[in-house]
């Protein structure tokens, strides 16, 4: 309780005024006089004054010269507190996709990394659209030049999507669930799985436990699709971003199923 304390009283000096963070977010950027931070911020020079002199105070700012800057301890708090701000917007504007589904594929790691999702689009399917989110996949399947993928179920069109990539060329990585691996071969066809392999533009990987994860990655976009908490994966909603930051989280999460995954061997 000791260390929350103090934790909540930084926060409560920083969070009850709004002055005092927008002064460090500038000061993000490098030293600025109190003009300039005025003129960017279109607050009072004596507020700006009154409260970067509180900064100082508590060793969050420093003066260098006729100019002020962020200390160590003003960097990291105001990163943090950027961090956390992108974490509730991540989380509240999308807030019953986290309620209603299973997040036991997500690390602790990978949950301490939501921030990264802030300003994603959560594509639903509605009852003039009940494709909605299968033809936004199937959309970014086509225009992908390179393909990161982990399979928890088999849908029809997923293997022809897969087979179609390999015989252009693209770079396909996939992973799949140990009973959908057979099924998935057959579709795709094993006379183009061998071939994608060997021309080393195509590789298959299964796991023997259940995937609670849907996961997509290209250069330019990442998808995630999850469970419901009955244990049926929510065909119904997609999150989607094109954001460098949630593709690098994505990629992340990915890595590790990477890893722990079994190689297909071919006959």
């Amino acid at each position: 309780m000791y260390y929350f304390s103090i934790v909540g009283d930084e926060l409560k000096f920083l969070n009850n005024s709004d002055i005092r963070i927008k002064v460090l977010v500038d000061l993000l950027n490098g030293p600025l006089k109190i003009r300039d931070i005025a003129k960017k911020s279109l607050l009072s020079y004596s507020s700006i004054s009154s409260n970067i002199h509180k900064l100082c105070d508590e060793g969050y700012v420093e003066k260098i010269h006729n100019s002020f800057q962020l200390t160590n301890l003003g960097f990291i708090y105001i990163t943090i507190l950027m961090d956390f701000r992108d974490v509730i917007s991540a989380i509240t504007s999308n807030s019953d996709f986290w309620l209603d589904h299973d997040i036991s594929a997500l690390s602790k790691k990978d949950l301490n990394k939501l921030s990264s999702l802030e300003g994603s689009e959560l594509i639903r399917c509605n009852s003039m659209d009940i494709y909605k989110t299968h033809k936004e996949f199937k959309r970014l399947f086509k225009n992908s030049k390179n393909l990161k993928v982990i399979f928890p179920y088999l849908h029809p069109e997923y293997p022809k999507l897969i087979r179609r990539l390999i015989l252009k060329g693209i770079k396909v990585d996939l992973i799949v669930s140990k009973d959908i691996l057979d099924s998935f071969l057959k579709d795709i066809g094993k006379d183009v799985v061998k071939k994608g392999i060997y021309e080393g533009n195509f590789s298959i990987k299964y796991f023997t436990e259940d995937i609670k994860i849907a996961l997509a990655i290209s250069n330019e976009f990442v998808s995630l699709g999850l469970f419901r908490l009955d244990g049926t994966y929510d065909q119904n909603r997609l999150l989607l971003s094109n954001k460098q930051k949630a593709i690098n989280w994505g990629l992340t999460i990915f890595d590790y199923y990477d890893v722990n995954a079994f190689s297909l061997i071919l006959d």
